[in-house]
């Protein structure tokens, strides 16, 4: 008898409120001057005003307030999820990694991040490792702009646009050396025109390196380029990439980033 999979929860579900709150609390102390530079610091990012925040009692302070406040607001989702994304990069990492754990139990859709500094959609873990083998084997510039196009489309405030970009900019870091190593103006567009134009000065590693190769090389690259629509200007309307499209992309170009890496794409 099969056994339906749990959905992943979005915002903050019930079952996780009360634990996360308790997360967020636990950094916010309006006794201790690290918890009150947090809570200031809080309150000035989220633009929440201190003559907002109503008494907690007749002679609470001004930071004990604000906490108040702050957890108060906490019980709005998104408002919860951006101040926990704001407290990550200042916790020790045994923190980061408990508040993912507590996130994993609670088959939330968040992720902490691997450099646990961000929340990003939750993904396979299997799938996450075979990107990030890409970024670690990738040159600095690939592999930078890998892990930019990564966190842009599973970022929990996601930018598809510049993540579909920076999959283009990871291919073209990458294949730099394998096609025309030369032209230090070189896009994947003239990457491209310069394969097509001669498809036998290169060679794939599959089927003995033949030209067939070489065409489903040029193919995957074709489908990144022309998928980018809001490259384009002209006469037609554009389009911003969609999160799924820039999703795609990103894996679409950790497969090229690797064929160039690795060697299996080269010149004859």
């Amino acid at each position: 008898m099969s056994r339906e999979l749990e959905p992943l929860y979005e915002d903050v579900p019930r079952h996780l409120s009360h634990q996360l709150t308790q997360w967020t609390a636990g950094y916010l102390n309006s006794r201790d001057a690290n918890g009150i530079e947090r809570i200031r610091a809080i309150a000035n990012h989220m633009r929440y005003d201190y003559a907002q925040a109503p008494k907690v009692a007749s002679n609470s302070t001004k930071d004990a307030d604000m906490r108040m406040y702050i957890l108060k607001k906490c019980q709005q989702p998104e408002e919860h999820l951006r101040v926990v994304e704001y407290l990550l990069p200042s916790v020790h990492i045994s923190s980061a990694l408990a508040l993912e754990e507590m996130l994993r139990l609670a088959n939330s859709a968040y992720a902490v991040s691997s450099e646990a500094k961000r929340l990003e959609m939750r993904v396979e873990p299997e799938v996450k490792a075979q990107v990030e083998a890409v970024i670690a084997a990738a040159t600095e510039s690939a592999g930078g702009h890998l892990t930019n196009a990564w966190n842009e489309a599973y970022g929990r405030e996601a930018d598809p646009v510049k993540s579909y970009s920076e999959s283009i900019k990871a291919v073209e870091a990458a294949l730099a050396q394998s096609v025309s190593p030369q032209n230090d103006k070189q896009t994947l567009g003239t990457m491209i025109r310069d394969v097509a134009a001669k498809p036998a000065k290169w060679e794939f590693v599959i089927a003995g390196g033949s030209v067939g190769g070489v065409e489903t090389m040029l193919s995957m690259m074709r489908m990144l380029w022309e998928g980018q629509t809001s490259r384009h200007g002209g006469v037609n309307l554009t389009r911003d990439e969609t999160p799924e499209e820039a999703k795609a992309a990103v894996h679409f170009a950790a497969t090229l980033v690797q064929f160039g890496v690795s060697g299996a794409f080269s010149i004859a």
